[in-house]
């Protein structure tokens, strides 16, 4: 990266070079598997000492030899990211497959959905009557088969309790027996009335308890009956409610059935549907298979990448015709970027570069003496520029006009003691200071007043054409300043209200306005935006937000100057993004290597001070991982 030239094809003797690289690199790829240990031996022999004495002809050679390196880096960095791309590409149109298809599994899941819902509404609405009567009569049923446990639980209730009262009924009839035998059994009277005595309260008692207990099982017979009735009853509702569910059941089985009768076609429809789903998800499947292959192939190519090129996007060398213009911004630098803009400059001519432009926003008349500056500053070869500023465009537009002439009838006409101005009395009243440009006898300014007041101020080129008028009110405040091209025609005017600049008119070729604007700083932006050279490349500070605002202002090409500090600026990054191209020359290796990393997309970059070549070339061996 940092060795590679500015340029390339400056010259015959390096494209000849570059043919025969590309030939001895062709026939050096096709034998790569199959001779490794002579290209390790060529790779020794290349280290041997050099017959080479001359340290010029060395740092030829070796500037050669970097070249080559360049040209052949770059040949291997175009086929890693372009097998990087392909895959990529792959991998986009599979995704957009995996979409579509997604999609598919979505809508035709839906459309099942969708299916199936209606026909369980369907179904839902033709059986819902009979449904509903289900509900009811197996509530009714739950009821009356828990009526039917509770009644036969009583049931069984009063038969326990009757047994007893029965078995008891019988003891004391047995026991009525068992007295009455004793009885029987005795003829004496006496011995009958002691026995009587005896067992009169025992008879009297049995025969007491004999009949309560008798009415008690009447009771409770009668209780027992009056519950197997109810018992009964209970039973016969069971069994018509379980009747009518039956016939409810049987309606509703043929409702279903009629109902999947009628939507036959609907189900059809809904086997196709659920094929088609199967069929989709089946393909996604199949999609995602293939998409994880070419990440697979993807992670394969960029590991490469890392291994070979050692930054994972594509960083080419900055590649400029010999005709091409660099116009240097010169808005707001810093003694060290001025420094830097030195270096381009060097670097650009050097390289065969021979148009030079410099661009200011400058709003002011004679950048002639700041533009000469500059270039001899620059140092640019030939000392000539181009100049792109928007009142000094506008200036210079047609043909030189006449020169500015002093009026001839002056009264009186007289220099100052030294001799710095001169002042000329006109017959109406008017009196005219002259100063004239050192050493030279172009006038530079004329400032004419009336009655003793400043009216008017005029200032010309060195050339002597007028280039801007200024007007007084008579309170001495500004009124309006007229500035004309060198043709001598009105191209701006601007507008003072209480001395502070109310309005910017831009003016045609016949004096009308054509453009308004309520400050300098619109009418510039206006001009860069519609007259600004946009076949240049724009040079500038990246850390500057005037350059930044004028590349996107104009919309043109640009190389941004970078340093280590604007690298490591926290807004680099969005500096970088906002550019209109990714082009960049840098101050050195280590300030390159944090810009690729920061800006981590396709660029263009060249050192401004590319000293001190690496001490080795590490090349991976090609088997290894």
């Amino acid at each position: 990266m940092g060795l590679r030239n500015l340029f390339r094809g400056n010259s015959k003797q390096e494209s000849d070079k570059t043919n025969d690289n590309a030939s001895v690199e062709n026939n050096q790829s096709g034998n790569d598997d199959n001779q490794t240990e002579p290209v390790q031996a060529s790779k020794v022999t290349a280290s041997s000492p050099s017959v080479v004495t001359s340290v010029l002809t060395a740092k030829q050679n070796l500037t050669e030899i970097a070249q080559q390196y360049n040209i052949r880096r770059e040949t291997l960095q175009d086929l890693l990211f372009d097998h990087q791309k392909e895959i990529q590409t792959s991998i986009d149109e599979l995704n957009k497959e995996i979409a579509a298809s997604q999609k598919l599994v979505e809508d035709n899941g839906q459309q099942v959905t969708n299916i199936q819902d209606r026909m369980e509404k369907a179904s839902a609405e033709a059986s819902a009557p009979f449904v509903q009567q289900q509900t009811e009569l197996n509530a009714r049923i739950k009821e009356n088969q828990d009526q039917v446990g509770n009644l036969i639980s009583q049931v069984k209730e009063l038969n326990a309790e009757l047994t007893g009262l029965n078995h008891k009924q019988q003891q004391l009839v047995q026991a009525e027996t068992d007295i009455s035998a004793k009885f029987k059994s005795e003829k004496d009277p006496a011995t009958i009335v002691s026995l009587a005595d005896q067992y009169r309260d025992d008879i009297k008692n049995n025969q007491t308890e004999r009949e309560e207990n008798e009415a008690t099982i009447r009771a409770v017979d009668q209780k027992q009956t009056a519950l197997k009735d109810q018992l009964q009853a209970t039973r016969d509702k069971l069994t018509a409610d379980q009747k009518e569910l039956s016939e409810v059941n049987s309606k509703l089985e043929e409702v279903q059935a009629k109902v999947a009768s009628d939507d036959e076609e609907t189900s059809k429809q809904l086997d196709a549907m659920t094929q088609k789903l199967t069929d989709s998800q089946a393909q996604l499947t199949q999609l995602q298979g293939n998409l994880n292959q070419k990440n697979a192939e993807l992670a394969d190519a960029n590991a490469d990448i890392k291994k070979w090129m050692g930054v994972l996007v594509p960083v080419k060398g900055l590649v400029l015709d010999s005709d091409s213009e660099i116009i240097l911004d010169m808005d707001n630098l810093t003694e060290a970027q001025y420094e830097q803009m030195k270096l381009v400059v060097k670097v650009m001519m050097r390289r065969g570069i021979e148009r030079v432009g410099l661009y200011t926003s400058q709003f002011k008349l004679n950048l002639t003496s700041q533009i000469a500056a500059w270039t001899n500053e620059l140092q640019v070869r030939g000392g000539i520029v181009s100049v792109y500023n928007p009142l000094y465009s506008l200036q210079h537009q047609g043909q030189p006009g006449a020169k500015y002439q002093l009026p001839d009838d002056a009264v009186n006409d007289e220099w100052n003691a030294n001799h710095t101005e001169r002042t000329l009395t006109l017959d109406n009243g008017w009196t005219l200071k002259v100063h004239y440009y050192p050493s030279s006898e172009n006038i530079e300014s004329v400032d004419s007043y009336k009655n003793g007041r400043l009216a008017e101020s005029s200032m010309m080129s060195t050339e002597g054409q007028l280039t801007s008028n200024r007007f007084y009110n008579d309170d001495g405040t500004k009124n309006r300043d007229e500035y004309y091209s060198q043709s001598g025609l009105g191209i701006l005017n601007v507008h003072y209200e209480n001395d502070k600049l109310s309005q910017v008119e831009l003016l045609n070729a016949v004096g009308m306005q054509v453009q308004a604007f309520d400050t300098i700083a619109g009418f510039t932006e206006w001009w860069v935006k519609n007259n600004f050279n946009e076949s240049g490349f724009l040079v500038g500070a990246i850390e500057n937000e005037q350059y930044r605002q004028l590349l996107n202002a104009m919309h043109g090409k640009s190389i941004a100057l970078v340093n280590g500090s604007a690298v490591d600026n926290d807004a680099f990054k969005s500096w970088a993004a906002a550019l209109p191209q990714q082009q960049y020359l840098v101050d050195n290796y280590e300030t390159e290597m944090k810009l690729i990393q920061q800006v981590n997309q396709p660029l263009n970059i060249s050192l401004l001070d590319p000293h001190n070549l690496p001490v080795t070339l590490g090349i991976p061996f090609a088997g290894a991982e």
